[in-house]
């Protein structure tokens, strides 16, 4: 099925298949059992955990009703917020607060109609995306401070709640011991890797859904080894520039009435800046090298005077020979 240009195309992984099954399951376990069970799901930015929210929430949309407006699913997708108040007002809009999160005295208050509205409205899974700003650039007051909101509202809503955010997210919940005892399930969604054919075939296997996706399958075969191959060396596995990279060719070739081939895909690159030195659609296939994700992301308090940052994911490097093997290169 093709798709639009708007939205990147949804593509079930064995892991995210897992993760929409899980999804429901949350949902049934608190419907049949009461119990409300609550996960966290971390990733590098690209690896598709947005998507999977969205992909969710738009397959359980809100209905409307004679009396109400239910919302099955709610996915939230934090800002920047620099206090509880600030979060609690943010998501009170969200979901439709008449008063638009306006004419509470405190934060007690806010918090109250926060959950009167939650229950009014049904929310039966609420999904908090991009928790990692709260600790970015924010004082250890403020993270414990919203790490004690979020442990109260799993306690008084009786919700399943799934976090989502960048691999150093689980400080959030480790700030703070009764809401880290309140998350059960936690995951990482996995980088697509080339070093082994089982995990070749996996970036493959997306290479044709996406090709089939926007409506290129038909002109390049883009899961065949070689070209999969330069399609990994240009964009590292990474679900979301993988994606890109098929859309912006696809919108070139029409633009420019440019045939579907390699060439192509080394002009996109072209347009991306990246010199014909390093284009992966150019380059001998002996000379690409090909970058695999081993130690995710981090975040590093006090770092540099005192200021917060980001310690960037370790890669190992892989080159390919004439023959298409795949071999690790000497560090």
């Amino acid at each position: 099925m093709k798709t639009s240009f708007e939205d990147r195309p949804f593509i079930k992984s064995p892991f995210l298949t897992k993760m929409v099954n899980l999804f429901d399951s949350l949902r049934n376990k608190k419907k049949k059992y009461g119990v409300a069970s609550c996960m966290l799901v971390t990733g590098e930015s690209g690896s598709g955990k947005s998507e999977l929210a969205k992909y969710y929430a738009k397959n359980n949309p809100k209905i409307e009703q004679a009396e109400r407006t239910h919302i099955p699913v709610l996915h939230y997708e934090l800002r920047s917020v620099s206090t509880p108040e600030e979060f609690l007002r943010s998501l009170l809009v969200t979901i439709g607060d008449p008063q638009c999160g306006r004419g509470a005295r405190n934060k007690g208050e806010l918090y109250e109609r926060l959950i009167t509205l939650l229950k009014v409205v049904g929310i039966e899974l609420l999904i908090l995306d991009e928790i990692q700003v709260i600790i970015e650039r924010r004082s250890a007051k403020v993270v414990t401070g919203i790490a004690d909101l979020f442990k109260d509202l799993i306690n008084d809503t009786e919700i399943p709640i799934i976090f989502m955010g960048m691999p150093w997210s689980r400080y959030l919940v480790e700030s703070n011991q009764q809401l880290a005892r309140r998350i059960s399930y936690r995951y990482t969604i996995p980088p697509f890797r080339v070093s082994s054919n089982e995990d070749r075939d996996d970036y493959r296997r997306l290479l044709m859904c996406l090709s089939e996706a926007y409506g290129l399958s038909k002109k390049i075969k883009l899961e065949e080894i070689t070209m999969s191959l330069r399609c990994f060396s240009a964009t590292s596995g990474n679900l979301a520039v993988t994606a890109n990279l098929i859309r912006d060719a696809k919108m070139m070739s029409e633009m420019d009435d440019m045939k579907v081939d390699m060439d192509l895909f080394a002009e996109v690159l072209s347009s991306y800046g990246i010199d014909e030195r390093n284009n992966a659609f150019l380059l001998p296939i002996d000379k690409l090298i090909l970058r695999e994700l081993i130690v995710h992301s981090d975040w590093h308090f006090g770092y540099r005077a005192n200021k917060n940052a980001i310690i960037d994911a370790e890669y190992v490097e892989f080159g390919v020979s004439k023959g298409n093997k795949v071999f690790c290169l000497a560090g």
